[in-house]
């Protein structure tokens, strides 16, 4: 059966005044024994990867570098780099594994205990899927929908959307709908005209402020 071929789990480095050299393998008690997870280093660094496993350890899990393997994780790493990472290590057979973002180890770790793996943890969804579910989440999410509507609005911003939001409006409907609101200039144009409406208005009030028989007329995208 095919191994993961990688660097050694704790390089031979030179010792740094005030470090504590690795825990002992064999002094950890080995509680899931079920679960074998390896710790990818691309992105992570030696360092980082070498707290990671001792803390997995520590806490009872198994961390392993041979064909016992059955979870891969990794940290900012998509799923189609795992996959271009393993065909590089001679791993052809990718569904050997659960391949999973740090995002369900960091669970783990809080829980002390391996806790079931969700679609937003799985690196593969995208590719199997064609899209992310937590993307989705976002897009479909009510405060995400409200603050797209109201930024569309010139001169507002995401400060502005927030306050919109807490005071309960979820439409431009029910901010035009509302007469105690305190507009700005721009915002007032905003709310009844486009962007490209608005700029156009202010471009024109000041160069007529200086030619008042100017001629003005938008060009390029803000035409289109």
């Amino acid at each position: 059966m095919d191994k993961i071929r990688t660097p050694s789990l704790f390089p031979q480095r030179k010792k740094q005044k005030g470090m504590h050299p690795p825990i002992s393998l064999s002094s950890c008690e080995v509680k899931f024994s079920e679960l074998v997870i390896f710790i990818m280093e691309r992105k992570m660094g030696v360092t980082r990867r070498t707290f990671l496993m001792e803390l997995a350890r520590r806490k009872g899990f198994r961390v392993e570098n041979d064909d016992s393997v059955t979870h891969i994780v990794a940290e900012n790493n998509s799923g189609a780099e795992v996959l271009e990472w393993l065909r590089g290590h001679k791993m052809r057979d990718s569904s050997r594994f659960e391949l999973l973002d740090i995002s369900w180890f960091t669970a783990c770790m809080e829980a002390g205990k391996p806790v079931n793996s969700e679609k937003k943890h799985r690196l593969m969804e995208i590719i199997e899927e064609g899209e992310s579910s937590r993307a989705k989440d976002v897009l479909t999410d009510e405060r995400y929908q409200s603050f797209k509507l109201f930024i569309s609005v010139f001169g507002v911003g995401l400060k502005t959307s927030e306050k919109w939001y807490r005071m309960g409006f979820r439409t431009l409907e029910e901010v035009k709908a509302d007469k105690t609101l305190k507009l700005s200039r721009m915002q007032k144009a905003g709310k009844t005209h486009s962007k490209r409406s608005v700029i156009n208005l202010i471009v024109k009030d000041a160069v007529w402020t200086f030619l008042p028989d100017a001629l003005v007329t938008i060009t390029g995208g803000f035409r289109r």
